[in-house]
C-alpha cells in the first residue's frame, strides 16, 4: 500500500476484478425476491476521458465501443459527457434482460482495459425498478472492486432504507462495500 492510499483511505484489498460485474446476474434475481425490483433493461458505465499524448487511441476505442455493446437489433448504445466532464457508455436492452446489459457493460471493460485505460474506469451501473416508478442502481466501484445499491427516493433525496434492504439481500451474492459512507450517490446517472 502507497502513502497516497494511506491519505486517500484506500485499503490494501485487490484491485477492481472486471468479471465480477457478472455476478449481478445471479444477484438480480435474489434482489427481486427481496425487494421487487427487476432488471430495468438499462446500464452504463462511467469513465474519465483522456487527454495529452494518449488521446488518440482513446478516442480509437470509444469510436470502436459502439460496435461492440448493444449488438442485438432490439438493444441500444450511447455515448456521452456528463457536466462533471465524466464520459458515459450507456446501454439499452430489454427489461428483465440482466445478462444481456451485464455482457455489454463489461465488454466496455475489457475494450478500455485492453487499450491500456483501465485506470480511467470509474464506475459501472446496473439498473432496476419497480411498477410502482422506484429505481435502484447496483453500482461496482472500480476503485476498490466492491458494490452498492443507490436508490433515488420519489420526489428527491434517497431512500437509504430501500439501500440497506438491496445492500443485505445481495450480499452473499455480489462483494458488497462494508463501509456506507462510500455508498455514494450516482444523481441522473444513465442507468437510473
Amino acid at each position: 500500500m502507497s502513502f497516497g492510499d494511506v491519505v486517500l483511505g484506500r485499503s490494501g484489498a485487490a484491485g477492481p476484478d472486471l468479471d465480477r460485474i457478472f455476478g449481478v446476474v445471479p444477484a438480480a434475481a435474489v434482489l427481486e425476491a427481496a425487494t421487487g425490483f427487476a432488471p430495468s433493461g438499462l446500464g452504463s458505465v462511467c469513465y474519465r476521458a483522456v487527454d495529452g499524448g494518449a488521446f488518440g487511441a482513446f478516442a480509437r476505442v470509444q469510436r470502436e465501443l459502439p460496435d461492440l455493446i448493444a449488438t442485438e437489433p432490439d438493444a441500444e448504445a450511447a455515448f456521452d459527457t456528463d457536466d462533471h466532464g465524466f464520459r458515459w457508455a450507456r446501454t439499452r436492452q430489454p427489461p428483465g434482460e440482466a445478462e444481456r446489459v451485464v455482457t455489454d457493460l463489461h465488454t466496455v471493460h475489457a475494450a478500455l482495459e485492453a487499450a491500456g485505460f483501465g485506470p480511467y474506469l470509474v464506475c459501472s451501473l446496473v439498473g432496476f425498478a419497480r411498477p410502482d416508478g422506484h429505481r435502484l442502481a447496483l453500482v461496482y466501484t472500480h476503485v476498490g472492486g466492491l458494490f452498492h445499491p443507490f436508490a433515488p427516493a420519489v420526489g428527491g433525496g434517497r431512500d437509504e432504507a430501500l439501500e440497506t434492504r438491496a445492500g443485505a439481500a445481495i450480499g452473499d451474492e455480489l462483494p458488497v462495500e462494508p463501509d456506507r459512507a462510500r455508498w455514494f450517490p450516482i444523481w441522473d446517472a444513465p442507468a437510473l
